[in-house]
């Protein structure tokens, strides 16, 4: 296929993606369920058919494999990332893909903003457990989060003449999920701008004056930084809509914003797992969830259905990639469910909340007395080949102690963790007075108080 072909059935597929999921806007709550079912019901013969790990898995916990139209979703057990990540090569459903070969490839530096293989999409993470994840994307799993954006989250306006002006203020040195689809659309129909929250201020605000962006999206911290910024008279930017994600988005955060800018911005939930999970409509009710790309369960500790206004943990299974599928896949996310069905029409059940993501920032006092930070999603999107594993302890003002699980070659790993740790403290100018040290350990225990595990321990609260 030439390259115009292939252009073309490339954005013939993205309108096709776009229709299919309007139509299911105007769906009924019980329509949507039917939708569930059926795509469930492709999505597990599917990985039975491919996946050596589902297979196993599943004959282990006593599953009839061979009658898959008998099996029901909470017949299944569920699973979690180290399960995954410890059985990749047999987990996905594409034998082109083995963990140590993606790992070369994301450690990679001229591998940003490339495709693996030129086909595959491939995003990175620790998440809030300190366990590298890897998550891969197929041409078709990516246009349809792609679709899911374009038409329930950016709502970029087309024109006629230009472009549509998106800028994204974030990490955005790597394979990490914001960054990735933000830079993903269609060059003929946006212009983009990254805005490195690790690089200084200044430059950054210089360019989005002159940019001037009709969508700016990004880590809720960030867009609140801009906002103050705003406030300030140094930031002089007018967007028509503001998206909101990675981070908690407060009551304060989001009054800022709006005083800073003039409208209100939106909560968009995604993770590396998922582009597209999750969005406020215009009434701002709660959290809409995307319930015909995915099922959503949101679990009580005693292992029973969270009710309205129950906050529990979420276990999503992800109805539209075949290529990594994850069923009944537990997330680091507690969910608080709505009491009542929204007003603006969709049939998308909503939450009032997510919570459980208890990253916290890093503050450090330079010589000159001025307060400087490092915000945790830094940790968050940490890559390092043959990490595990792996916690931050600020043991003092400007002490940091990298706790580190090591698979393989401890002095590779050890000298990869040194250059990433060196690149962050040098974007953020900490270098010259902010130190840290590396202890290889064979097991980080969970917080004692809490039984669950810290990613990042403040100086103050260590």
């Amino acid at each position: 296929m030439n390259v115009k072909a292939s252009f073309s059935s490339s954005v013939l597929n993205i309108i096709r993606m776009i229709r299919c999921l309007g139509s299911a806007e105007k769906m009924t709550s019980s329509q949507i369920v039917e939708i569930q079912q059926d795509r469930f019901s492709r999505q597990l013969r599917h990985v039975l058919r491919y996946s050596e790990f589902y297979r196993n898995f599943y004959r282990k916990a006593g599953i009839d494999i061979e009658r898959p139209e008998l099996i029901q979703l909470k017949d299944l057990p569920v699973i979690d990332k180290d399960l995954m990540m410890d059985h990749f090569d047999e987990f996905v459903c594409n034998k082109q893909l083995k963990k140590s070969k993606l790992e070369d490839f994301i450690k990679d530096p001229n591998s940003v903003d490339k495709k693996y293989k030129d086909e595959f999409k491939v995003i990175h993470t620790s998440g809030s457990s300190g366990r590298i994840g890897i998550f891969v994307y197929g041409a078709n799993d990516w246009a349809i989060a792609e679709a899911a954006v374009y038409s329930r989250i950016s709502k970029n306006k087309l024109h006629f003449i230009g472009k549509a002006k998106h800028a994204f203020i974030g990490v955005t040195d790597g394979h990490y999920a914001g960054i990735s689809l933000a830079k993903s659309g269609p060059k003929w129909l946006f212009d983009f701008l990254p805005v490195d929250m690790n690089q200084p201020l200044h430059p950054s605000l210089v360019r989005l004056n002159d940019f001037q962006p009709e969508c700016l999206s990004g880590y809720s911290s960030g867009v609140y930084l801009l906002a103050l910024e705003q406030l300030k008279g140094n930031l002089k930017i007018h967007p028509t809509r503001i998206l909101c994600s990675a981070d908690p988005l407060t009551s304060e955060m989001r009054e800022t914003i709006r005083n800073a800018f003039g409208i209100m911005p939106y909560n968009y939930y995604a993770a590396s797992e998922s582009l597209c999970m999750g969005i406020q409509c215009d009434r701002f009710n709660g959290i809409h969830l995307f319930d015909d790309l995915h099922i959503f369960e949101i679990i009580k500790e005693n292992g029973e259905e969270a009710k309205p206004g129950e906050p529990g943990n979420l276990v999503m299974t992800n109805l539209y990639n075949k290529t990594q599928p994850l069923i009944r896949y537990r997330m680091n996310d507690n969910l608080i469910p709505s009491e009542n069905s929204c007003e603006c029409g969709w049939p998308f059940r909503s939450v009032e909340s997510i919570a459980g993501r208890e990253e916290e920032f890093l503050f450090f006092t330079d010589p000159a007395g001025n307060r400087q930070f490092i915000h945790p999603i830094v940790f968050v999107e940490f890559f390092a080949p043959g990490l595990e594993k792996f916690q931050i302890i600020q043991t003092e003002p400007n002490m940091l102690i990298l706790n580190a699980i090591i698979k393989g070659n401890k002095e590779e790993a050890i000298q990869a963790i040194e250059k990433r740790m060196d690149t962050i403290l040098h974007q953020k100018e900490l270098y010259d007075f902010v130190h840290y040290k590396i202890n290889v350990v064979n097991d980080i225990p969970n917080d004692p108080q809490t039984g669950k595990f810290r990613l990042i321990i403040p100086y103050l609260n260590s």
